[in-house]
C-alpha cells in the first residue's frame, strides 16, 4: 500500500499539528518507477488516456503499484474525482482499480480543488500488483475538472524502500508552476498566470560520511525517493514519492569535535504528494 492509513477522529488532532524536523525522513528504493501515461479529462465523465510505450513495457515485465498525480489544477466542482480503470494484475487475472482524489475527512479545506502533483492511489480490486492498464471503465469528474490531466505512474513496493540515517537537512521543491506577470500599458503585473514549473530539486545532509552506506552508496544512481512524514513516532500523515531522483553527495568535514557530514544536490523527475485520508 502506498498510502498512509486511513485516520480515526482521534488521529485528526495530531495531523494537524505542526511538524517538527525528524518527523520528515526520506527513503530510497534502487528500483525505479514508471511513467504510463497521461489521462486527459476531454468532457463530463469522460477522458482518453494517452500511454508511454517504453514504461508501458517495462510494467509488463515488472509489475508495480500504481498512483495518479493531478499534472495541473484539478476541480472535482461539489464531487470527488474518481477513475476506474481495467488492468492486468501480475499473475495475468483481470481486474480493475480505481483512483479517487478527495479531501482528508480532517481538513479545514473543503473544496474539491487539488493543486499540481496532489495524488491519489490507483487502489486494485484485489491486492496484487498490476501490470498492465487495458482501459478506463468510468470516470466520475464535473464540468470544472475538464482541460485536467492526471498522470499515472508505476511505482516501487513500500518494502523495497532504506532510510536514509541521520538526517539533519531536508529540504525538497513540490514542482508547482511559478507565478508570472503579464504586462498592460503601465501596469507591469496587471495580469498573472502560472508560467513554467519549477525546477525539481532536493538537498539532503547525513551524518553517515561512510562510502559503504547511506548518500555516498546512492551517487549518481537513478532512484526513486520516499519522504515520510510520521507525527509523534506514530502517525503516518504523508508519504511523498520522488521519481527519478539522482543524488550527487560530497563529503563535509568539520573541526574538531564537528560532524563529518555528507550533503547531496540532487535532481528529480516528478513527484506525488499522498496524505493520510
Amino acid at each position: 500500500m502506498l498510502r498512509p492509513r486511513t485516520l480515526t477522529t482521534d488521529d485528526y488532532v495530531v495531523a494537524l499539528k505542526p511538524s517538527k524536523g525528524y518527523e520528515q525522513q526520506l527513503f530510497v528504493s534502487l528500483e525505479q518507477s514508471t511513467e504510463l501515461g497521461t489521462l486527459e479529462i476531454a468532457a463530463l465523465n469522460s477522458g482518453t488516456f494517452t500511454a508511454n510505450a517504453a514504461d508501458v513495457a517495462r510494467l509488463l515485465a515488472d509489475p508495480q503499484e500504481l498512483v495518479a498525480m493531478a499534472e495541473n489544477d484539478l476541480d472535482g466542482g461539489t464531487g470527488n474525482i474518481v477513475v476506474t480503470f481495467g488492468v492486468t494484475f501480475a499473475d495475468a487475472t483481470i481486474g480493475t482499480a480505481t483512483a479517487t482524489f478527495a479531501n482528508p475527512a480532517y481538513s479545514n479545506i473543503t473544496e474539491k480543488r487539488f493543486p499540481r502533483s496532489w495524488a491519489a492511489e490507483v487502489i486494485p480490486s484485489v491486492d496484487k500488483l498490476i501490470k498492465s492498464i487495458n482501459s478506463i471503465t468510468s470516470i466520475t469528474a464535473a464540468l470544472d475538472a475538464i482541460g485536467s490531466k492526471i498522470t499515472i505512474f508505476g511505482l516501487p513496493s513500500i518494502s523495497t524502500f532504506r532510510k536514509i540515517p541521520c538526517k539533519t537537512v531536508l529540504n525538497w521543491d513540490p514542482r508547482v508552476a511559478l507565478p508570472e506577470a503579464v504586462r498592460c500599458g503601465r501596469d507591469p503585473s496587471a495580469f498573472i498566470k502560472p508560467g513554467d514549473l519549477s525546477e525539481g530539486a532536493l538537498e539532503i545532509t547525513s551524518k553517515v560520511p561512510t562510502f559503504a552506506d547511506s548518500l555516498a552508496r546512492l551517487n549518481g544512481l537513478r532512484v526513486t525517493g520516499l519522504i515520510k512524514e510520521i507525527k509523534e513516532d506514530k502517525l503516518n500523515t504523508m508519504n511523498v514519492f520522488v521519481m527519478g531522483l539522482i543524488m550527487t553527495a560530497k563529503v563535509n568535514t568539520g573541526e574538531a569535535q564537528e560532524d563529518v557530514t555528507l550533503a547531496a544536490t540532487s535532481r528529480y523527475e516528478d513527484v506525488a504528494i499522498l496524505v493520510a485520508q
